[in-house]
């Protein structure tokens, strides 16, 4: 194949994507997890009443560059390596409905012009700069973590849960995909997005990668921010699709820092809890050596795979590309960059292999097959499951909120084809996991 055959298939693979995935803005309130649709369990029966409307705050911090007044930014496509961080007020609907109404059409499920999800306004707290020390902060953020720890010290799990988007993303569209986390949780867990600068579309996707990689030194630190000067017991990342990327890489950073003798005081210091990938879209290969070199300093990883997802397909070929024309081999020969959501075990050296499936079999790192023929309302090349499919949904939540095991959470476990263990959603997985969650909040509340 010449250089320009290869150039036009890359060009017809990413409008491929671009159909599959769009550019649009909207975003639509995700469907009742499934532990919620019965009514029985109801996380909007312990709503603060301070939290009971039609909008949903949350927390972000960004390395975007902004314009306008700090209490209406507009966040762009530019960035630098500052912290900016403030509050976000997601509105669903017109913002007409009671919180009755609400509370009813989320447990029920809602039409999609009743649930629209809309950033009604971003104000900007303060911003640590690159050369700030992490030590103090300024009054601005001082005043913002206090009523962070405010939040933490009234939320029933004393978490803060970071959300980190994928790629071809504004801010406003993955501030409603963070709040929507939020909200079914019943406004009680304290989200926090961290929004990197994407550059907003599709056939932009390498940029999207290289500001990605760029913005690593900025996410450490914002990290290390949030363990100094925040209350919370753990801190919990949802990184989703190219969002895993920015997550794995930064634990690596800090997994690798060797100004810390005592790995248990380190990673007391640090408290980070659950790390849920979904559908994640970052090397396979680099994957291992970077998990390698943070699985003591967190509490657990769980991965999910659809080993049919066509956008990580489409992924994995742009990345084969790439590294093809670096290197420049054959087409014909291999270059590995299969991904964390789609992986190919022969992408691996016989040690790292061996390594990362004795993982599996360990209590800390799940492994979830999404199969979308054993799973209700899910298409088999899905991407955007862990939101869209009321099953998998329902154990993000469990996970990030509970820091249950796979096996309290309603998950069944077999044996994959290189003896790897593999946790999946059993066909009576909606009887499993409401009696988990009865035994989840009972052993909750006890303490």
């Amino acid at each position: 194949m010449t250089f320009s055959q290869q150039s036009i298939q890359t060009s017809l693979v990413l409008l491929t994507l671009l159909i599959l995935v769009g550019c649009q803005s909207t975003v639509h309130l995700m469907p009742t997890p499934v532990v919620m649709q019965s009514g029985k369990h109801d996380p909007f029966a312990t709503t603060p009443e301070s939290d009971r409307s039609s909008e949903i705050i949350i927390g972000y911090a960004t390395n975007r560059l902004p314009v306008g007044a700090k209490k209406s930014r507009f966040y762009t496509r530019d960035f630098d390596q500052d912290i900016r961080m403030g509050l976000a007020r997601v509105r669903i609907g017109a913002g007409g409905q009671s919180w009755e109404e609400i509370r009813q059409l989320s447990i029920e499920g809602i039409e999609k012009n009743e649930s629209l999800l809309s950033v009604q306004n971003i104000t900007e707290e303060g911003e640590l700069k690159e050369s700030d020390s992490l030590q103090t902060l300024p009054p601005e953020l001082q005043d913002l973590f206090s009523r962070f720890n405010k939040a933490i010290e009234n939320s029933p799990t004393g978490d803060i849960t970071i959300y980190v988007h994928g790629a071809n993303n504004n801010f406003y569209r993955t501030a409603s995909q963070a709040a929507q986390y939020r909200h079914f949780t019943g406004r009680q867990a304290i989200v926090v997005l961290y929004s990197w600068p994407s550059a907003e579309s599709i056939l932009r996707y390498g940029t999207d990668i290289r500001h990605i990689i760029q913005t690593v030194p900025t996410f450490v630190r914002f990290v290390k921010l949030l363990a100094k000067h925040t209350t919370a017991k753990k801190i919990n990342i949802l990184a989703y699709s190219a969002g895993a990327t920015l997550t794995t890489k930064s634990l690596a950073v800090l997994g690798r820092d060797t100004s810390q003798s005592d790995r248990k005081t380190y990673k007391q210091s640090l408290r980070l809890g659950s790390i849920y990938f979904a559908a994640p879209d970052t090397d396979f290969d680099e994957f291992v050596d970077e998990y390698r070199s943070y699985q003591d300093i967190v509490d657990n990883v769980t991965i999910t795979i659809n080993r049919y997802d066509s956008v990580l397909g489409i992924a994995m070929a742009e990345h084969r590309s790439q590294n093809e024309n670096l290197l420049n081999m054959s087409t014909q020969q291999r270059s590995g960059k299969s991904r964390l959501g789609k992986p190919d075990v022969d992408d691996l050296t016989k040690e790292q292999a061996s390594w990362i499936l004795e993982q599996t079999n360990g209590p800390n790192f799940t492994v979830i097959d999404i199969d979308p023929q054993r799973i209700p309302f899910t298409a088999k090349g899905s991407h955007d499951y862990w939101y869209q499919s009321p099953w998998v949904s329902t154990d993000a939540l469990l996970d990030l909120n509970f820091h249950a095991l796979p096996e309290d959470r309603g998950l069944a476990s077999r044996k994959g084809k290189f003896g790897a263990r593999i946790w999946y959603f059993p066909a009576d997985y909606e009887t499993r996991v409401d009696e988990a969650l009865d035994k989840l909040s009972e052993k909750f509340q006890q303490h």
